[in-house]
Formats: structure tokens, sequence, C-alpha cells
């Protein structure tokens, strides 16, 4: 496993993105994909054509585009979904036929088939001036755009969530985050234990942690209902110890440090969407992961040079995992709130004879939207980790309480802070967005004795390539 080419799965994958990717038309005043053949629009230049998902875009943006320098408008005729002239057609605005963004309203090549419509499911029938005159009055045709803004700071989770999201067939985006948790002291159970009473039953205390890890991912959506993801993460490790060592019948106490850095598993992922009424969503998610990191780092320590490093120190889990979720949003004009569970289940042991304990968490955010590119995220995090089973071989579980199986597996509940930022959609950065969070534990129940986690930072860049 650890001698797969990375760089060469990486480039077939963005091969296939590009062989296979195609763009839908999107609907330039509300970006939606264009799906409802019955009320798209077209605006045409000599050079260019512009698609609406429906007649009320159209018609909105021609409130700050000159319509005169459109060489033709076109709208979908309402019976046969063939396109005609929006200048000559007639329209029935009708409560007993949606149209996608809310207004109601539909298009006819015939005026009398407009007013057949009418008679039979009510409404108002305009001529192209008409409804032109009825959109300056914000009570007419007024749609809230903001929920389903792809644009809105908080369209995404805060950053510290993966998979929350799917995007638009031909969507391709590529993020970069930056992960960073620090741990001081020691634990057992919910209370803080000492050096001394660690010394009681191992020769070394770990003193502090820090864990850096970068990761890079890539999303694609070959359809609108998948999106598939990749990520790859580049972790490193560092522990600072103290051992009580008997020299001349007296104890000392010995300082030093070990280390571990280099690339983590490899993660495919997938996101399948059950429904999406363009105000909340709910989808599926199932990532499979597959085990290149390195379990068989080693270090010096006071008592032996080369030693295998414990399995907190190692840079994968050495199994392949499959994770299985789902994942629910709710947006409105500017709140935004959304809900995410996900169980990671652990497939035999690895080759170093052991394997950690299945993983389930749950996560509960909110965003506040402070202006139309910048909003507040409140994130909790409930995380349930089973033992580790199994043993290295090569591990003292008497040495540290790092390599004792029995001090792997804990409750914790972390709550975090965040700060979102996009750019507007006539920015040149409009498909940069960016993320930033912190959060520290507000509940901890460890198995046997683990070291206590304190602050976490998640900051991310994303940007939509298609």
């Amino acid at each position: 496993m650890k001698r797969i080419n990375l760089l060469s799965v990486l480039l077939v994958c963005l091969f296939l993105i590009k062989v296979s990717g195609q763009n839908s038309h999107q609907c330039i005043h509300c970006n939606m994909t264009i799906q409802d053949e019955l009320h798209k629009a077209l605006a045409k230049t000599n050079s260019k054509t512009i698609h609406f998902d429906a007649i009320e875009c159209l018609i909105n943006y021609l409130k700050i585009h000159d319509e005169k320098s459109f060489s033709s408008l076109e709208i979908s005729d309402y019976k046969t979904g063939e396109l005609t002239d929006a200048k000559t057609a007639t329209y029935l605005k009708s409560k007993a036929i949606p149209s996608p963004m809310g207004a109601n309203l539909s298009a006819f090549k015939h005026q009398n088939e407009a007013e057949n419509l009418q008679n039979e499911k009510g409404g108002d029938v305009y001529t192209w001036e008409d409804i032109k005159l009825k959109f300056k009055d914000s009570k007419f045709g007024a749609v809230d755009h903001s929920h389903h803004d792809h644009y809105r700071p908080d369209a995404h989770a805060p950053i510290g969530v993966m998979g929350d999201h799917l995007h638009e067939k031909g969507g391709l985006m590529v993020s970069l985050r930056y992960m960073n948790m620090a741990m001081d002291g020691n634990k057992s159970g919910t209370s803080d234990i000492s050096d001394t009473e660690i010394y009681n039953s191992f020769m070394v205390a770990p003193q502090k942690m820090t864990m850096d890890m970068y990761m890079l991912g890539i999303m694609y959506a070959p359809s609108n209902k998948l999106t598939l993801m990749l990520m790859q993460n580049f972790a490193t490790n560092n522990m600072d110890l103290t051992a009580r060592m008997i020299m001349n019948n007296m104890p000392m106490l010995h300082d030093f440090s070990t280390r571990s850095s280099g690339l983590g598993d490899l993660k495919i992922a997938a996101m399948y969407g059950l429904f999406n009424n363009h105000k909340s969503s709910f989808h599926l998610n199932g990532k499979l992961n597959i085990p290149i990191g390195d379990i068989e780092n080693r270090g010096d320590t006071p008592m032996m040079n080369d030693i295998k490093l414990p399995y907190a120190m190692q840079l994968g889990s050495g199994t392949f995992d499959m994770t299985l979720g789902a994942t629910y949003k709710y947006n409105c004009t500017t709140t935004s709130w959304g809900t995410q569970f996900l169980g990671t289940f652990r497939t035999g042991k690895n080759s170093e004879d052991y394997r950690f304990g299945n993983r389930y968490q749950l996560n509960l955010w909110g965003a506040y939207k402070v202006s139309a590119n910048f909003s507040f995220s409140l994130r909790l995090l409930g995380v349930s980790e089973g033992k580790l089973s199994g043993m290295d071989p090569d591990l003292n579980p008497m040495m540290v309480t790092t390599a004792n199986v029995n001090n792997y597996g804990s409750d914790k509940i972390k709550s975090f802070v965040g700060i979102n930022m996009s750019f507007p959609k006539t920015s040149g950065l409009k498909d940069l967005r960016l993320g930033i969070e912190a959060g520290a534990p507000i509940y901890e129940d460890y198995n046997g004795i683990q070291m206590n986690e304190n602050l976490s930072l998640n900051f991310g860049i994303k940007y939509n390539l298609l």
C-alpha cells in the first residue's frame, strides 16, 4: 500500500474528470441549474446566449441591463416547450402553475391558449410590456433568492465539516485545509491525572502534543444528484514526553520528544442527493479510507533508539475503513443550519495486528449572515470512538500510556466558533471562499489514561474551477 503512486492517482482522477465533465446551463441571475424546460428563457447577442431558468429571472435581469443590447429575447411556450419571442408572447400569472423561482409566471405563444388556461386554472393575463411594468412593483413577482444563493457566505457548512454540500452537474472544486490540534496534560475518564500517578504504572508520561494536517480536496459532480470527492492529507505529529528513570538508585526525570510526518490515508467519498427544494436539502454520505499512511514510524527515546512509535503517532489506520452517514441543511434569508451524522467502520486488522475502534460523530451547526459575503457560525461536534482492539507486538504496553491499547476510545463534545467569507458575484474572486474555525472540548470522557485535548484550529480555502 505504501508504494501507491499518489500523484498518478490524482492525475488519473483529474483526467477522468476532464474527459467526462459536461457543463449544464445555469441561470445567470440566480445561478440555479436549468431543469424546467417549460419556463426557461434566453437573451441573445451576436456573440453569446445568456440562459435563465425562469421568466421572472429574465425580467429581473433586464431591470439592470439594457433590453436593446440583446438581438432577441426568447421564452418557452408552456404548452409545447418550444422557444418563442418574449416580446410577442402572452403571460399568465397563476398560483396553480408554479414556476422555478416562485413568481407563478408562464408564457404562451398564442394569446387564446393563455386565456383558455386562465379560465381553467385562474390567474391574470399580461402582455410583455404589462408584465415588465408589474415587475417594477416589488410586491409583484418578488422572489427571495437568498436561501439558495451559492455565493452566500454560509452556502457551505463551517470549514471543519466535510462532505456537507453537492455541486451541480459539471461542477469542479478544489480545496486546501489546514487543521491544528493541541493537547496538554492527561486525563483518566473525566478527571485530570498527575504524572506521579502515571509513573505508578508507566515509565513515561506524555506532556504535550501537537497535530498539524494539510488536506487537499477535489470535488466533482458527474450529475446534479451525485458529487464525488478525493481527499489526501499530509500530517505532522510532535509529542513531548518525560521519562522517569532510576540512576544510582535515584529517580530522575528525563524530557524528550518524538515526531512523525508524512502522507496520511487517501479518502474517496461520494454524496448522493435525495432531495433539494432550494431551501432545504438532504443527501447521503459515503467514504472509503485507503490505507496508504505509514503505520511503522520509528523514533529515538532515552530508553532505546529507533523504537516503533505508539499508535497515536502513526499516520494512518492501516485498514480499509468505510464511512456512512447523511447530511441535512436548511437555509433562511439571513440564517442557516445543518446537521451531519457519520459512522466509520473498520474492516479487519492491519499489518501490525491491531485496528482502531469504530467512530461515530454528529455535527450540528448554525450560521448568521452578517452581510452578503460574511457570516459567523457556531458548531457542536459529538464524537464517540470505540476501543482499540488487537496489539502491535513491537510496542511495550508498560512503557508509555500511548502504547497501551486500554488507553484508546473516548466520548467527546466539542464547540467551535467560525467566520466564513465569500466574494461578490461581480468580483474576479467570486469562485473563492474562505473559512476559519476555533474550538475546544466542553466534555471529555476517556478510556484509561489519555492526553487532554485543548484548542483546535481549522482554516480552509475553496475554489470553484467549473
